[in-house]
């Protein structure tokens, strides 16, 4: 059994890498990947040298946001500002929410951890202390036209831009599924025109999401097309086929990572093709399945237990677009 190693005083990149540890055994690797990038943001903001855990107090906290969010429109590289088209670097606070969530769980452990002299009095989060903000996101829903148009866009069977956009209609049409359950799911997750299997995101302990869902026909058709001289154990999809079995669970995941992104290029290249005023990625066919949802009159918990979500937060923070349109539409009344 893993045991972190006896530090009375803590420091956060020493402790935190040993958390992480702990992540990487139990395979959780976006854990990883949250941590390790809300342990060198504190850093960098550090002048780059550890500090204590105890020291990441309530005032480090709002120096830590305000320094973060000074750094809206400042070139990238002051020698080539505008390369690869990303001329400006945009924090926001709900990319710094992301990174101070990790501390948090970090500092959580330390104090439950005999090993360490933390305390909660230490503890600079919660209702007496500083307050992980969060902001609305841009629209990320599409009309229902968009999805028909998607679906008649022509693309050559075979070809790149055929595969994503299937990818794009299986997330959409399964329940807003999301794109990493999607890309490890196995030919013997399909029983009887249903589909089973677990999220990946929360795999573990008692929040594990399992679901059973009936198989529309036309994402059966796409599932036929892929699944076709496999065996059970075969992933559906060829998005990680070649090193789902060649390659550690970590090394697995890195590359999955890049492929996501590659899978989010094309489904720009979609958008462009189709003249969308939105750019399109894996969260769009999300929010537009959940939107979409809202507007048949379905419940936000249903929507909610639909997208594996497991808390009513996470659910809300996709219906503030939708929210705010009906608040536009029952004021036209009024007006009107």
């Amino acid at each position: 059994m893993f045991r972190l190693a006896p530090q009375k005083k803590p420091y956060l990149n020493t402790y935190g890498t040993q958390v992480i540890k702990r992540y990487q055994d139990a395979g959780r690797f976006g854990m990883v990947d949250a941590m390790r990038g809300a342990i060198d943001l504190a850093l960098k903001f550090n002048a780059g040298e550890d500090l204590l855990i105890s020291a990441i107090n309530e005032i480090f906290l709002e120096d830590l946001e305000s320094w973060y969010l000074s750094k809206n429109n400042k070139p990238i590289n002051k020698k080539h500002p505008k390369k690869n088209g990303t001329p400006y670097k945009n924090n926001s606070l709900n990319g710094l929410g992301v990174r101070l969530r990790s501390i948090r769980r970090i500092y959580n452990l330390a104090i439950k951890d005999n090993d360490t002299e933390l305390k909660m009095d230490d503890y600079p989060f919660g209702k007496s202390g500083y307050s992980i903000k969060q902001q609305r996101t841009k629209k990320r829903a599409v009309d229902l036209d968009v999805i028909d148009q998607i679906k008649e866009l022509k693309a050559e069977e075979g070809s790149p831009l055929w595969h994503h956009k299937n990818y794009f209609l299986v997330n959409f049409y399964m329940r807003g599924m999301n794109f990493m359950d999607m890309t490890y799911l196995q030919v013997g997750a399909i029983n009887k025109g249903r589909l089973k299997y677990k999220r990946r995101k929360t795999k573990r302990g008692s929040n594990v999401k399992e679901f059973d869902i009936l198989i529309p026909e036309f994402v059966m058709g796409i599932f036929n097309y892929y699944t076709h001289g496999k065996s059970k154990e075969d992933l559906i999809f060829p998005i990680l086929a070649d090193v789902i079995n060649n390659e550690t669970d970590e090394r697995v995941h890195e590359i999955y990572k890049n492929r996501r992104r590659n899978h989010n290029r094309r489904l720009n290249t979609i958008g462009k093709k189709l003249n969308l005023d939105i750019k399109l990625t894996t969260y769009v066919a999300r929010h537009t399945f959940a939107t979409a949802g809202l507007h048949k009159g379905i419940s936000k918990a249903q929507i909610g237990d639909m997208l594996g979500h497991t808390n009513y937060y996470t659910t809300e923070a996709y219906f503030a677009d939708f929210e705010n349109k009906v608040l536009d539409e029952a004021a036209e009344k009024i007006f009107g």
